[in-house]
Order: structure tokens, then sequence, then C-alpha cells
């Protein structure tokens, strides 16, 4: 699981990798918020939460946070949350909490370009960056070659 949210506790991206309902999803933000939104800054950026560990990062007002299994290690955890956040800033050149608001399709599709079930695909950010750039481009031309079916079915 990865969330990102604000100081208020607002959620601005979240991606479960385990299926869970509605309500269960809704219970299990809610408390995960609270529990490191309650922590001070010195305090060490993991936290045990029920099975889990709780791996989390504060980029200027965004926390973003990986949730993991207590075997999995913490410091893998927190440079997969810096290397999402830095291809985030490459993309999005500079990013900020209104681009996760106004641009999420972008975020999710980043997200899930380098996570796939969790699991990082990939460890170079020029790589994804350029499969990410790729994946527009191809979108673009659908989209403009679907106008022009259109455009010329209708002569």
């Amino acid at each position: 699981m990865l969330l990102a949210f604000n100081r208020q506790g607002k959620v601005r991206l979240s991606k479960f990798y385990s299926t869970y309902t509605a309500k269960e999803k809704a219970r299990y933000t809610r408390e995960i918020i609270n529990n490191v939104l309650s922590r001070g800054p010195n305090h060490c950026n993991f936290v045990l939460w029920r099975e889990y560990t709780l791996v989390y990062q504060k980029y200027a007002s965004l926390y973003f946070i990986i949730i993991t299994d207590q075997s999995d290690n913490e410091l893998i955890s927190l440079e997969v949350i810096h290397q999402y956040v830095v291809i985030l800033d490459t993309i999005f050149e500079n990013i900020c909490e209104l681009d996760l608001i106004y641009d999420f399709e972008r975020a999710y599709l980043v997200l899930d370009e380098f996570l796939l079930a969790g699991e990082m695909q990939d460890t170079s950010s020029k790589e994804i960056v350029k499969n990410y750039r790729e994946a527009l481009a191809f979108e673009k031309h659908i989209l403009i070659t679907e106008a022009l079916d259109q455009t010329f079915s209708g002569m």
C-alpha cells in the first residue's frame, strides 16, 4: 500500500496492493494518517502498525508512506519513496501538492510504471521517465488518429 497525504490528513494519492473493502480502506487510511501525523519531527520514519511496518518520508507539505511486511527492509522502502518523488519531480518539473490534486492521472501512471503489485519494476529513473513519455506520445497518437477517423468518416 502506498499513501500520500498532506499535513491536514487529506489523502492525495492512495494505491492498495491487497484486497480490502471500502470500509476497511477508509479505516486503515485514517489509522495510518493519525499514527504518522501524531509523531514528532525527531522520531524515526518507521512505525510498527498491526503486523506491518509504516515507512514514511515527508517532502514539503506531503507525507509519502509505504506499508510493508515487518520482514521487509525499511531502508529500501525509504529509497523507493525517494525515487518515486524524484521521478514525480522530473515529470512535473518541481512537484507540489496541487499537481497531485489536479493531475492525479499522471501521478498514478508514473506509480504504475514504477511499482507493479507493490514491487519496484525498474531502478532507473531515466528509464521510467522515458517509458512514461513514450506512453504519453502513444496516447496522443491514438487520440489524433481517432479524431481524424471521425472527421473523415463524416464526409
